[in-house]
């Protein structure tokens, strides 16, 4: 059974609809927005969308969704329709899509999470298209997930295979972990302490096996 609930003007419709301009705001301003080689960008965002449909066929839905439009002059005229879907028994974020609200089949943004049997993600992938393009993502990504004790890491690739980001939180004897690192900043520097190492060392690295997402 699905239950949607359409809030208004509520504050997660106001996060909602900020998450959706600031992924569009990143996708244009950030460096290597121009994909190409490795991963074929727009089979990516089509996979992915697909993955999405695979996953909530099988699972009981909570649905939110808002509705927008977006602001400044190249997107004036489009409006959004913001889904997250939820798993209803567990509460967990399967995935979570931005479509045109008047042309539903035109996908602007695909997020989808893989959970291990303990409910944990292992791995996240998203694919970033603006809206007068949507079949053509300017930003795709791939997050492997890494728990080691106390600490939560994950490492970002884009469609070339470069690492463009890493994270980790928690502890680590016995101290506070946060780690937060662009690609240009992944150096020798800050890889060799002992902090990083717990976070990062048998992370999964093999990202061409999710040329298809899966």
């Amino acid at each position: 059974m699905k239950i949607i609930s359409t809030p208004h003007c509520s504050r997660q419709s106001k996060e909602s609809m900020l998450m959706v301009v600031t992924l569009l705001l990143v996708a244009l301003l950030s460096p290597g927005t121009t994909l190409a080689a490795a991963i074929d960008p727009a089979k990516f965002h089509q996979a992915l969308y697909q993955l999405h449909q695979q996953i909530i066929q099988s699972k009981p839905l909570r649905l939110v969704e808002t509705e927008g439009k977006y602001q400044g002059s190249a997107a004036a005229n489009y409006r959004y329709r913001d889904t997250q879907y939820f798993d209803s028994s567990n509460g967990r974020l399967l995935s979570h899509v931005v479509r045109d609200a008047d042309s539903p089949e035109a996908i602007h943004i695909v997020e989808v999470n893989i959970y291990d049997n303990t409910g944990s993600i292992v791995r996240d992938f998203g694919s970033i298209s603006l809206p007068t393009a949507p079949s053509h993502p300017v930003r795709t990504f791939l997050n492997f997930h890494l728990y080691n004790k106390d600490l939560h890491s994950f490492r970002q690739f884009d469609a070339e295979g470069e690492v463009t980001y890493e994270s980790c939180n928690g502890l680590f004897e016995g101290r506070k972990v946060h780690i937060s690192l662009d690609g240009i900043d992944i150096k020798p520097a800050a890889t060799a302490t002992a902090g990083y190492k717990a976070c990062f060392d048998g992370i999964e690295s093999g990202w061409a096996a999710y040329a298809i997402p899966h």
